[in-house]
């Protein structure tokens, strides 16, 4: 497909939004206001002591979506030019696009970008945009192999180890990993990434693939429920296990509504075997008690509104469910659905081993 169409493309979307050239002072400016009022609404909703107040500062949260039409207007016909890859990024990695959008700025990357002095920073945003998989990987490879620069290498190294986190936890992919990792802390363990680093991603990594990984045994939960009640993780050894942290304001209302649900029907459909299912939630315990006294939770929750075992379980951006087999090993880490309960259904019901057919002896010769 011709340079020619996708420009047409790009005039179509774009040219009634943006009458004049934007400039970087303008999309940093909306960069910096978008972040300042995000920090607020977040302080604002981890002090919130009741459900009414959380929803009430829920409903003002601020919109992402205008502050990625308002980048549109200001990059939109700048796509050419090197300095809106870094705003390319940030919409990738901060707002929600729909394909035509994600397809013209993937485009526009490969065809005036990939000799980018930043092309390592915006090889990670690829790596943090909502894309599928495969895609993100095949860019970001072809990217780390034309990059120069050490330092940008190494940015691009951790991000295509980022992106490899999506692909499974096979003893070849996490060789390829740590390797991506070391390359990284090698070349680039300072550099900067948001609030981060290339040094503190890499960590994060490694503690994972150490701790957190398949066959890893899980770390130890020790925390209470709303009713003050102590829970540990080590009281259900032998069971099942599946582990869900979440809370009632990461996704709109109409999503946690059914996530709950969902929990509650796994529940019941493993009443009476050996099995649990722990939430892990981190509203005010207030908010909780609320929740479970409209019966819209599953029976075990553990309060943990200072995020500690969401820290120990590296759990960035909730749903996230885990499942334990009766050992306390990890066998799965995703999101809550069809491949969770398939883990549980092989752990409860594991296949048997067929019977080695026996030896037939030939007849004797009469």
């Amino acid at each position: 497909m011709g340079m020619k169409y996708f420009q047409i493309i790009l005039f179509t979307i774009f040219a009634s939004q943006s009458v004049d050239a934007g400039t970087p002072a303008e999309a940093e400016a909306i960069v910096q206001e978008h972040k300042t009022l995000m920090d607020a609404w977040r302080t604002d909703l981890a002090a919130a002591q009741s459900m009414e107040q959380m929803n009430a500062i829920i409903a003002k949260k601020p919109d992402i979506k205008n502050y990625r039409n308002r980048m549109i207007r200001v990059v939109g016909a700048e796509f050419r030019n090197p300095w809106s890859l870094k705003y390319a990024g940030w919409l990738l990695a901060k707002t929600p696009l729909d394909v035509t959008d994600l397809k013209i700025i993937m485009e526009y990357a490969n065809k005036f970008h990939m000799k980018a002095p930043d092309l390592g920073n915006f090889c990670y945003n690829v790596a943090l945009s909502k894309q599928p998989v495969i895609a993100k990987k095949l860019f970001i490879e072809k990217a780390h192999k034309v990059i120069q620069d050490p330092k940008q290498k190494g940015i691009a190294a951790i991000a295509l180890a980022v992106t490899l986190s999506e692909m499974g936890d096979s003893s070849v992919n996490n060789a390829r990993r740590l390797s991506l990792v070391k390359e990284a802390i090698i070349h680039a363990k300072d550099e900067k990434l948001g609030e981060t680093n290339v040094g503190e991603i890499s960590m994060e990594l490694v503690h994972r693939l150490k701790n957190l990984n398949k066959g890893c045994v899980a770390p130890e939960i020790s925390g209470i429920d709303s009713s003050g009640a102590q829970v540990n993780l080590a009281q259900y050894k032998g069971k099942v296990v599946m582990l869900v942290f979440w809370s009632s304001f990461d996704l709109p209302v109409e999503k946690t509504i059914e996530l709950l649900s969902f929990m509650q029907n796994i529940e019941k459909q493993y009443a009476g075997k050996n099995f649990v299912l722990i939430g892990v939630n981190k509203d005010q315990i207030g908010n909780l008690r609320e929740l479970e006294k409209g019966a819209k939770t599953t029976k075990i929750n553990i309060s943990d509104p200072q995020q500690k075992i969401f820290q120990q379980y590296r759990v960035a951006s909730p749903p996230l469910c885990y499942v334990l087999d009766q050992q306390g090993r990890i066998q799965f880490t995703g999101i809550v659905g069809s491949f969770a309960t398939l883990t549980v259904d092989a752990l409860l019901s594991p296949a048997k081993p067929k019977a080695k057919a026996k030896d037939k002896v030939a007849p004797a010769k009469p």
